[in-house]
């Protein structure tokens, strides 16, 4: 179970035909479960409010009281004529009245090259919900110049965020704390998904697109490590992306040039080469030729970097900086492959 940061009643509504990937209101057996789990962040909150009273004299977080969850409903639903919304459970239930959730819904004679056994787009039971994979999917190919919304996650069955943060009370009071002015409409952030879901559509077109789509989802479903794994997964989905079979692997630099050039002009070349070395380096166990890549890429790449050691480590400021250089080229690269630029504008400052 996915519920995204959008609110509002609306009908079940297709988001990729290919995927059977839906988004609705909330079934009446989940709306209870989920306003059990607000409540319990709402008594971790308060008991962390005097645990932090005793040892700092005040607290540093805030209530989550009948004042925030009436402006949420105000801020984030547009028709709230008809609910009562005079106590903090009544608040919360109108919240749950209107929140909206992702699946895929489909029988097997649905999906092209699956079955029960084979289908990898299934949320067995002791496998994660497969739905948030393709939405972290999708906030990655989420360029800084593309006018489109950010789907934000409030609540995800695959995780226990209340060992971390009280997830859901945090993402619903978002709006109400945020400066930002620019959040979508329902209707906008919808039309958003259901373009996101074109696209995808788009890119599926055989069988092995499937299979491609969920190696993809997979290997960039936990990718906040930047560390060498981080670094081989995505030239990996590069070459996947970009290289037929017969192809060489020195000749992806035909293709991922051209992006780095529009960062390092006249000296591409040299970055191109140097990324690919440390990933093959890396690919076959040489840490130590890895390393000496990595530093002859900073040396020429990175001279004007201020370096805290106390922060990282000289090996770690270069592999953090060369991981998100490969992710802003992957995002290129998805980009064109899932055509997304078809579908949404380009903003340029």
């Amino acid at each position: 179970m996915i519920v995204l940061d959008i609110y509002g009643k609306i009908e079940r509504t297709m988001i990729s035909e290919k995927l059977k990937l839906y988004i609705g209101n909330l079934p009446e057996d989940w709306k209870e479960f989920i306003k059990e789990t607000i409540f319990e962040e709402i008594r971790k909150i308060e008991f962390n409010r005097k645990e932090q009273h005793i040892k700092f004299g005040k607290a540093h977080i805030d209530q989550f009281n009948y004042t925030i969850a009436k402006r949420i409903v105000e801020t984030n639903i547009e028709k709230i004529k008809g609910y009562s919304l005079d106590t903090l459970e009544n608040c919360i239930d109108c919240i749950l009245e209107n929140m909206i959730f992702i699946e895929f819904d489909y029988e097997y004679s649905d999906m092209p090259f699956f079955d029960w056994t084979t289908n990898c787009f299934d949320g067995r039971l002791c496998e994660e919900d497969y739905s948030e994979k393709i939405v972290k999917l999708l906030n990655f190919m989420n360029r800084d110049n593309h006018v489109r919304a950010h789907f934000n996650i409030v609540y995800s069955s695959n995780n226990d965020y209340f060992s971390i943060i009280p997830r859901i009370t945090s993402t619903l009071s978002l709006r109400i704390n945020s400066e930002f002015k620019g959040f979508k409409t329902k209707e906008e952030a919808i039309c958003d998904l259901k373009k996101c879901g074109e696209c995808i559509d788009n890119f599926l077109q055989s069988e092995s697109d499937y299979y491609k789509l969920d190696f993809m989802v997979e290997a960039l479903n936990k990718e906040d490590d930047y560390k060498h794994y981080h670094f081989l997964r995505v030239f990996t989905i590069l070459e996947m992306l970009l290289l037929n079979k017969k192809q060489q692997t020195h000749e992806i630099d035909n293709y991922i040039n051209p992006i780095i050039n529009r960062i390092y002009n006249k000296d591409s070349d040299q970055a191109t080469k140097l990324l690919r070395q440390m990933r093959n380096k890396v690919g076959h166990g040489d840490f130590k030729g890895f390393n000496k890549k990595a530093y002859e890429f900073a040396d020429i790449y990175m001279k004007n970097f201020q370096f805290d050691y106390s922060e990282y480590s000289h090996l770690n400021w270069i592999l953090l900086h060369t991981c998100c250089l490969l992710d802003d080229i992957l995002k290129e690269v998805l980009n064109q492959k899932f055509g997304l630029d078809k579908y949404f504008p380009v903003a340029y400052a």
